[in-house]
């Protein structure tokens, strides 16, 4: 029988009758050739039982990537093993998966290739690719070689462990443990606990609805890591003590980081209890005021954001007064769409209530461009409205004053624009003013000259000063 480096290939349309091309895709170059022997060559062949070997430009090219050339290693150099595995790769491959095949062959055969282990490799005792039919019989004539079930097991085992079967028995296993683990620290924490009846203060009471032990009234807030242990947690009548401790306290000295801190706490309390009733509704609406008081606008839109939810639940509480805060903070953020949205979900009954009237002539004051309106709304804001006010005026105090600057020539009085911008004293607005780079003109009453403002020198300093107004600098936004 020929050898292999003997065989000759010819062209598709060639001369040989003993020769013929497999059919195979152009864009991947076969690692076979598809011999036909001739008739002497083709019976041993089949006596044998292996498949003919390729030409050895066809089996380089799989192993260096390019067609042989003077320093490419004949396939005469392989082992008896090693061409018997090839074969029974592909033997047992599929024609969509020659290309992935002939990848891992070469993977395969150019890693042991460099370590020096060609020859030493035991090809017969090592599992196929990947790309081949798991369920394949050795060639005929091959001794079989006897394999401990360990072993066996451990190749079957790395040859499956990126299969999508293993990935899904490994991401059960997973969560079961993360759900026993859960159920473990339920089971520690109800341990703890005395068996309290159903009350209407918690909606959707289970087995793992925690009531707390902790009759502390103040306590920091920390934020959660684990399951809350309910010694370390207020029960609803010590909640109640500490929001009256915390109003006075407010009041008698305003120490803001402190009470924020607490307020928190007694949130986190009233959550992990699932007490879900009028007072926590109390709760989030005193911390809104407060964080509303104090310019706090990322703790206040936390606090809007529940008590949204809250009064969607029909729970009492001062809607009106939430719904005008609502408007008002949209437009400090220029957010139209949401506008649009809280106009579109309002009820004629509540657009005649007197606090959301004064929140949406604010808003049609600043849509039409009527600062002289505006600043009469800003100055007769109800409730806590003037302070949600604060944090937008100054933007539209240097919008008022770009189109005085266009109305009025050469100069204007300093006591008008402080009347017409909404500040207290003349004072103020001189401040304001100088903050903008724009100077006051005139000695005083003193001197009998009045202070004027060169509107014309003006207009651009109020122009640049809108630069910094055009993004908003805010923690979080209302879902």
């Amino acid at each position: 029988m020929k050898s292999v480096s003997e065989l000759s290939i010819h062209d598709r349309n060639g001369g040989s009758a003993d020769l013929e091309w497999r059919n195979s895709r152009a864009s991947q170059a076969p690692l076979y050739s598809a011999v036909k022997l001739s008739k002497i060559s083709k019976k041993k062949a089949v006596t044998n039982g292996v498949l003919p070997l390729a030409k050895a430009s066809s089996l380089a090219k799989m192993v260096g990537g390019t067609r042989p050339t003077g320093s490419v290693v004949e396939e005469a150099d392989w082992p008896p093993s090693l061409r018997r595995y090839v074969e029974r790769s592909y033997a047992a491959c599929t024609d969509k998966q020659r290309f992935s095949l002939e990848k891992q062959l070469n993977q395969i055969i150019s890693s042991i290739r460099a370590n020096k282990k060609l020859q030493s490799h035991d090809w017969d005792a090592r599992p196929l690719p990947k790309a081949c039919n798991p369920v394949v019989r050795p060639a005929k004539g091959v001794a079989h070689v006897k394999r401990t079930s360990v072993s066996a097991n451990f190749d079957a085992s790395l040859n499956d462990f990126g299969s999508e079967e293993r990935k899904e028995q490994r991401l059960q296993r997973f969560r079961k443990e993360a759900e026993e683990a859960k159920q473990t620290a339920y089971a520690n924490t109800l341990a703890t606990m005395a068996p309290v009846p159903h009350t209407g203060d918690v909606l959707n009471w289970d087995a793992d609805t925690i009531v707390g032990t902790c009759t502390k009234l103040e306590k920091s807030y920390l934020r959660l890591t684990s399951a809350p242990d309910p010694a370390a947690v207020r029960p609803l009548p010590i909640l109640r003590q500490t929001l009256d401790l915390l109003k006075r306290r407010w009041v008698e000295n305003s120490d803001y980081t402190y009470i924020c801190d607490q307020l928190k706490s007694m949130r986190q309390d009233l959550t992990v209890q699932r007490i879900t009733n009028g007072f926590t509704v109390e709760v989030y609406e005193q911390h809104a005021r407060i964080a509303l008081e104090t310019s706090d606008l990322g703790e206040y839109n936390q606090c809007q954001t529940q008590l949204k939810q809250l009064y969607a639940l029909g729970l009492p509480g001062h809607t009106m007064e939430f719904l005008a805060y609502r408007i008002l903070y949209f437009l400090y953020t220029r957010n139209k769409s949401d506008i649009n949205m809280a106009l579109a979900a309002m009820a004629p009954t509540d657009k005649q209530d007197p606090v959301v009237q004064h929140a949406l002539g604010v808003r049609h004051a600043l849509a039409t461009g009527n600062y002289f309106r505006y600043f009469q709304l800003y100055a007769t804001a109800p409730n806590m409205g003037g302070y949600l006010m604060d944090n937008f005026v100054d933007r539209e105090r240097c919008t008022a004053l770009q189109k005085m600057c266009r109305a009025y020539r050469p100069r204007l009085s300093l006591e008008f624009i402080a009347q017409s911008l909404a500040f207290d004293t003349t004072e103020e607005c001189t401040k304001f003013l100088a903050d903008l780079n724009i100077p006051v003109l005139g000695g005083g009453q003193v001197d009998g000259e009045q202070l004027t403002v060169d509107m014309k020198a003006a207009l651009p300093c109020a122009v640049a000063a809108m630069q910094k107004y055009e993004k908003v600098d805010i923690k979080g936004q209302i879902y």
